[in-house]
C-alpha cells in the first residue's frame, strides 16, 4: 500500500450532532485516513484534540467495533469505569454492543492526538451516556432522536425560559435577571449532603458573585443543559427536573458534565427555582474550592 501523505489529506472539522451539541467541537481536527485511502470496509481517522476539547459525546455502538490508540499528548479516557490516563503507544477496544459509554478528552494543556479504527455496517444505533439521545444511521444519513425514539426537545417547557436566563444572567452578569428566577429560601445541596441554604437577596448576591467569579476566571461562554427526565410534584405545583449540565469556554468543556436536579415551585409570580441538587465537583467549581466545607458556604446550615 502506498504511504499516505498527511499533508494531501482534508482536515474535517464541525459535528454532525444536532444543536446544542454541534458547538461543542470547535477544537476538534480529523483526518479521515481510511476514506482518504479508499478503504470501505472500515474507517480510520487521526484525531487531534487541542486542550480543553473531546472527541464525541460520551456513546457506545450496537453493531460497530471500535479500537484506538493515542499518537501525541496526554489524553482521558472516559467511559463507565471512570477516567483513565492515556500516553503514547497506549490502546482502548470497545466491542459493539457492549454498552460502556466512552470519548477521549484533553484534559493537559498541549495538543493530544489518537488513531481510531472502527468497522462500517450498512446500519448502526449508537447511544449516548450522558444525555437523553440515540442516533440511526443509513447510507451515510444520520438521524438523531430521543432514547425512545421521540423528537428531541433539548429543554422542557417549563424549563425552557429559566434555564435559558439562568444562562444569560450568568454570562453576561445581570444579577437583575438572576434574582427573577428564585424563590427564596433557595436550597443548594451537594450530592455528599452538603449544603447551604440562600435565605435573602444579600445571600443570592454572594451566590451569584460565586459563579460570576468562577466564570470569569474560566472565560466561560455558555451553559448547555440537556433534560434527563422531568416530574410533576405535589399535584403538579411542583416540578422536578434532572439535566445534564456542560460548562464551555467557547467549544471546549471546562470540566465534565454533570448532573443536577433543580426543583421548581409555581407560585404568585409562575415557576421560580427553589431547590438545586448537583455533584459535589459542581460546588466545589463555583466555590473556587478543593473541598466543599459548610464553613465556606454562604448562609450556611
Amino acid at each position: 500500500m502506498p504511504k499516505i501523505d498527511l499533508n494531501e489529506v482534508p482536515v474535517t472539522t464541525g459535528s454532525s450532532y444536532p444543536k446544542p451539541y454541534d458547538q461543542m467541537f470547535a477544537g476538534r481536527r480529523q483526518l479521515r485516513l481510511g476514506q482518504a485511502s479508499g478503504l470501505t470496509q472500515f474507517g480510520a481517522n487521526l484525531v487531534r484534540l487541542a486542550p480543553g476539547a473531546m472527541s464525541s459525546l460520551r456513546h457506545w455502538h450496537e453493531q460497530q467495533d471500535e479500537f484506538l490508540m493515542v499518537t501525541e499528548g496526554v489524553l482521558t479516557l472516559v467511559d463507565d469505569k471512570g477516567d483513565t490516563e492515556m500516553r503514547p503507544g497506549d490502546c482502548a477496544a470497545f466491542p459493539a454492543g457492549d454498552p460502556n459509554g466512552h470519548h477521549m478528552v484533553n484534559r493537559s494543556d498541549s495538543i493530544g492526538a489518537f488513531l481510531v479504527v472502527g468497522t462500517h455496517t450498512p446500519t448502526e444505533t449508537g447511544w449516548y451516556s450522558d444525555i437523553d439521545m440515540k442516533v440511526e444511521s443509513q447510507g451515510g444519513n444520520f438521524h438523531f432522536t430521543r432514547k425512545d425514539g421521540g423528537a428531541l426537545k433539548p429543554m422542557a417547557e417549563i424549563f425552557e425560559p429559566i434555564g435559558e436566563n439562568l444562562t444569560r444572567a450568568l454570562i453576561s452578569g445581570d444579577f437583575a435577571l438572576y434574582e427573577t428566577l428564585f424563590e427564596l429560601p433557595t436550597t443548594i445541596t451537594g450530592r455528599d449532603g452538603t449544603s447551604y441554604v440562600i435565605r435573602d437577596r444579600a445571600a443570592l448576591e454572594k451566590d451569584f458573585a460565586l459563579y460570576r467569579h468562577m466564570i470569569r476566571m474560566h472565560s466561560l461562554t455558555d451553559i448547555v443543559r440537556d433534560i434527563q427526565s422531568r416530574e410533576f410534584l405535589d399535584g403538579g405545583t411542583r416540578k422536578r427536573v434532572t439535566a445534564k449540565v456542560h460548562l464551555l469556554s467557547g467549544a471546549q468543556l471546562v470540566m465534565d458534565p454533570v448532573l443536577s436536579h433543580f426543583w421548581l415551585h409555581d407560585g404568585p409570580d409562575g415557576w421560580r427555582i427553589t431547590s438545586i441538587e448537583s455533584s459535589r465537583d459542581h460546588i466545589n467549581w463555583t466555590l473556587g474550592l478543593d473541598q466543599t466545607t459548610p464553613q465556606a458556604s454562604p448562609e450556611t446550615e
